[in-house]
């Protein structure tokens, strides 16, 4: 038994090394050999995982939660508002408890609220503050989503204001024609499969396809989340990954917390009429929890090579460091000085061999000391690429370094040329000697 447990523990070890260390000491071309390789699918879910933890997701899914119960009522309001332009209010109400049979008794209090709202809204009593607090509540709504997809894509800068407004307008009223168009599909492939003897001797397949809407409306909802939330650009496939695994985890829960009759059944003993609300809230926390890891596997699906070498790029040397920002300058220079495009921090990482995550951090350095500058995509404006904030006839090595030599503060209560006289001038001296020899040395030129 002894030994069975040493062995287990050193398999475990090693697996352990293999997941957090070797399996990341690849170069970029071997890393995009297979896209979604079991490798690759085992450093995607470890990736999700770890961001997941570290961005505290658990705590953003119940802030969301929080947002989604304050503006429920008046979400709602708006989508059986239209749809009762198109009479199709019934409907999508008894398709909304179809598709949450689990929320049957939170819905009808809804509908209630909802009819309540109607009503005063026809007779023009929903006034000033109400519509001051529906707007508020849908804003806060997209505003905290969106910010929450945005933290786990790490992007700092948001939407613009009217881009915001454009959003909201668009959920509020795109997004309930698009359930009634799908609620009304399913309503008539039930209804054709009665009616006509063709799709009635098919029923067994139709059946499983009406069956199969649900997941299939869930993968596509998951999936242009992914893709339109997050203020970057998201490339489909790895949407569709995070859009599938998220979709199939939300209608397995789905099916869980329906099912899970017995546990309701005691939780309603304690809690008795009041225990829908508290069931409402962990149905939420967790479809959040859902959607969020969905964002991380999309995240670390597109962003694997980020961290490729990752251990190897954060104790890089001094050297390798500068010999990488001296390459990308030359490379930049040099498609610049030739009329080329210029390249995005992904490009320069794939077409070059540099790890991607000493691009990024090389690329920020070389911005904040005035060398290059960001500049949008002229096929993407989500995209951003580089290019000299300078003339490239004066971007010569030594002034490479010693932008990046000098770069940060020395505001410090002391004189290094009083205190130190002998440190700090052989310090100069060997600076001076660099400079020297790199002056006619220009980027483009390398």
């Amino acid at each position: 038994m002894a030994n069975i447990i040493r062995k287990a523990e050193r398999t475990a070890t090693r697996v352990w090394i293999y997941i957090t260390r070797d399996i990341w000491r690849v170069y970029v071309s071997e890393g995009e050999q297979r896209r979604f390789g079991l490798d690759n699918i085992i450093r995607i879910l470890y990736l999700a995982g770890r961001g997941f933890m570290d961005n505290k997701l658990s705590l953003t899914a119940s802030a969301l939660t929080y947002f989604t119960l304050l503006a429920f009522v008046p979400f709602l309001s708006l989508i059986l508002g239209i749809a009762k332009g198109f009479d199709a209010q019934e409907y999508l109400q008894a398709e909304l408890i179809n598709q949450f049979p689990g929320q049957s008794e939170v819905l009808n209090l809804a509908f209630g609220l909802v009819d309540s709202v109607l009503s005063y809204a026809s007779k023009g009593i929903v006034v000033g503050l109400g519509i001051v607090f529906i707007i508020w509540s849908l804003w806060s709504i997209v505003s905290n989503i969106e910010n929450s997809f945005n933290r786990i894509w790490q992007i700092s800068k948001g939407r613009s204001f009217s881009r915001r407004i454009t959003d909201l307008l668009a959920t509020i009223f795109v997004l309930p024609i698009i359930l009634i168009l799908t609620f009304g599909v399913t309503i008539y492939l039930k209804t054709a499969i009665n009616t006509s003897p063709i799709l009635s001797a098919l029923s067994p397949v139709m059946n499983v396809l009406v069956k199969c809407i649900p997941y299939f409306l869930s993968f596509i909802i998951f999936t242009v989340m992914y893709i339109i939330i997050p203020n970057t650009k998201v490339k489909l496939p790895n949407a569709l990954l995070g859009g599938l695994l998220a979709g199939i985890a939300f209608q397995a829960f789905q099916y869980l917390y329906i099912n899970g009759q017995l546990w309701v059944n005691r939780y309603n003993a304690i809690y008795g009429s009041f225990a829908a609300l508290p069931l409402l809230l962990l149905w939420l926390q967790l479809t959040w929890t859902i959607v969020l890891f969905g964002a991380e596997i999309t995240f670390a699906a597109q962003n694997i090579r980020n961290f490729l070498f990752e251990k190897e790029s954060r104790n890089i040397s001094q050297r390798y460091r500068y010999f990488f920002t001296i390459l990308i300058m030359n490379v930049v220079c040099k498609r610049f000085d030739q009329g080329l495009r210029a390249l995005s921090d992904d490009e320069l990482s794939s077409q070059y061999h540099i790890p991607i995550g000493i691009v990024k951090r090389q690329l920020d350095l070389l911005c904040d000391v005035g060398l290059l500058s960001e500049a949008n995509s002229s096929t993407d404006d989500r995209i951003r690429v580089y290019q000299p904030a300078m003339d490239i006839h004066q971007i010569s090595v030594s002034l490479i370094w010693r932008k990046i030599f000098e770069h940060g503060t020395e505001d410090f209560k002391m004189n290094p040329d009083e205190r130190y006289p002998s440190q700090w001038r052989t310090l100069l001296d060997m600076e001076n000697a660099l400079m020297t020899k790199g002056e006619d040395i220009l980027a483009k030129d390398l």
